[in-house]
């Protein structure tokens, strides 16, 4: 019997799936016409209004433009030859001339885009060339030097109120032109409307459907997901109704909440493992490092004093060669430095130290520069402070410090003989921070290489290859303290030109900046 019965519950599964599947081909099609009646409806009214468009841009408005040029042109021709006959100054006889010509070409322009819709044109012309025959000279383009007032004037006024006219019908046009766009446009919003209606039952009806079959386990699914979402880990979908489609993805969910507690408890076991191992790494760094050092001290020691003759005079090149252990020596302990530093930051959760007070940044800054001149001087470079005020920020005196060092050292270092180095205090844009900027002439850092150099062990590629010494960890100390401290750190560089770092931290909260002194 259970066999019959889940033959049954698959057959009516099958069967929802398939008239679901009909109705959406049905919706798509039905609304896929719907679609297409109303696109082509809003295409005739959009083609309907180009066409007038197009009308009143390639004909009307050009009828009318051409029509106030010929009235201001004859004005102008009718200023001209009075001013002749009053003054007989050759100007207004030029000016008579060059506005005729113009008054041409107005009128073969009004012609040609009338192309015989004004009947009227001609007659405009006729009386327009009955007043050129009264003002121009026979056989001339020139004004007559004496007029009959009263004819011009009745030619004239003729002329510009068959001008009128001719501007009165080309508004008709326009009308008319408009007149019938609306026509085309109320048929085009009527059957838009039509079109819309049509969708809409359509889609109604078909969504109607679609909610019976698929609504109710859909939304028993949902509730399984919200009642997962709010601490019911063993919640489970049903599987036994629905369309095909709605029981595989309940199957699915139900697969996937056991494989998410399967994760997450993994996960767990993942975290307290890291937790362990993190735990055994800094056990691992201080050990190492401990063990490093001690043997490294010995070394350094026992060079100095072979160096000092203790043992024996040595001989310059005995010296040499011990020059360069003690160089080495003195790198690996500045790398054993650095391990030890970035594994006390990593160790630190709130990010803050236990050394933390108010202190003054720019006698900060002041130190880091006593203590790098004679570096500065070995190397000649140039040194400068652009320092005025107080800072009072809320930090770790020694760690700023060595932030700082490690910043203004590299610029130091990087930056050839003959070159400058020059370190700022400022507000940062918002007012509430301030800005340590050091600026260098130096080597620069090529432009793919600026994102990389904030990861450990990575250095500059031109640094390297002109085997200038160090660890690569110097910057990822400086963003660690820095950002320890609520800042940022940004770093820009043209490579051949010079490199620019900027420090940003925020003021003490109770203190504010000091008034520069």
């Amino acid at each position: 019997m259970s066999s019959v019965a889940s033959h049954v519950r698959t057959g009516a599964g099958k069967a929802g799936n398939r008239k679901v599947r009909v109705i959406l081909q049905r919706l798509v099609a039905l609304w896929f016409v719907a679609l297409l009646i109303t696109g082509v409806t809003a295409g005739w009214g959009l083609a309907t209004v180009r066409e007038h468009v197009e009308t009143t841009r390639a004909t009307i408005t050009p009828l009318v433009d051409a029509a106030h040029e010929m009235q201001g042109t004859l004005l102008r021709a009718q200023t001209a030859a009075r001013g002749y006959v009053v003054t007989q100054d050759s100007v207004f006889a030029q000016d008579y001339v060059e506005a005729v010509a113009d008054l041409s070409d107005a009128r073969e322009r009004l012609e040609t885009l009338a192309a015989g819709r004004l009947p009227q044109i001609q007659h405009m012309n006729e009386v327009v060339d009955e007043w050129l025959d009264l003002t121009r000279q026979p056989n001339s383009t020139s004004p007559r030097p004496q007029l009959n007032l009263r004819q011009t004037s009745a030619a004239m006024n003729e002329a510009l109120a068959e001008l009128r006219s001719l501007s009165d019908d080309v508004a008709d046009l326009r009308e008319q032109s408009q007149a019938e766009l609306n026509r085309s446009m109320t048929v085009a919003n009527v059957a838009l409307i039509m079109a819309a209606l049509l969708s809409s039952i359509v889609i109604l009806v078909a969504l109607r459907r679609v909610d019976h079959l698929l609504a109710a386990p859909l939304l028993s699914l949902q509730r399984i997901v919200s009642r997962q979402r709010h601490g019911e880990p063993d919640a489970v979908a049903d599987t036994s109704r629905g369309a095909l489609e709605v029981v595989d993805l309940a199957k699915s969910f139900n697969s996937f909440t056991r494989e998410a507690r399967e994760v997450a408890a993994q996960r767990e076991r993942t975290v307290e493992q890291l937790h362990e191992l993190n735990r055994q790494k800094s056990i691992f760094v201080s050990t190492t490092n401990h063990e490093l050092r001690t043997p490294l001290t010995s070394i350094s020691g026992y060079v100095e004093m072979l160096q000092d003759g203790d043992y024996g005079k040595i001989t310059p090149e005995q010296d040499r060669v011990l020059g360069v252990v003690q160089r080495n020596t003195n790198r690996l302990q500045l790398l054993i430095e650095d391990l030890l530093l970035i594994n006390r930051l990593d160790q630190e959760q709130e990010g803050r130290s236990k050394h933390d007070r108010v202190l003054d940044l720019a006698e900060c800054l002041s130190r880091v520069m006593t203590n790098l001149v004679p570096q500065a001087t070995s190397g000649q470079v140039s040194l400068r402070g652009e320092i005025a005020g107080s800072w009072p920020v809320l930090g770790d005196r020694d760690r700023l410090e060595r932030a700082i060092t490690n910043v203004v050292g590299n610029a130091v270092k990087f930056t050839p003989p003959g070159g400058t180095v020059t370190l700022s205090l400022s507000r940062t844009a918002d007012g509430h921070g301030v800005r340590l900027s050091c600026e260098d002439t130096g080597m620069g850092i090529p432009a793919k290489e600026i994102d990389s150099l904030f990861t450990s062990f990575t250095r500059a590629s031109n640094a390297a290859d002109q085997q200038i010494p160090g660890t690569g960890l110097g910057l990822v100390i400086v963003r660690t303290i820095v950002e320890q401290h609520g800042g940022t750190v940004e770093l820009r560089s043209i490579e051949g030109e010079g490199t620019t770092v900027t420090i940003d931290v925020p003021l003490a909260p109770a203190e504010g900046p000091a008034t520069p002194r």
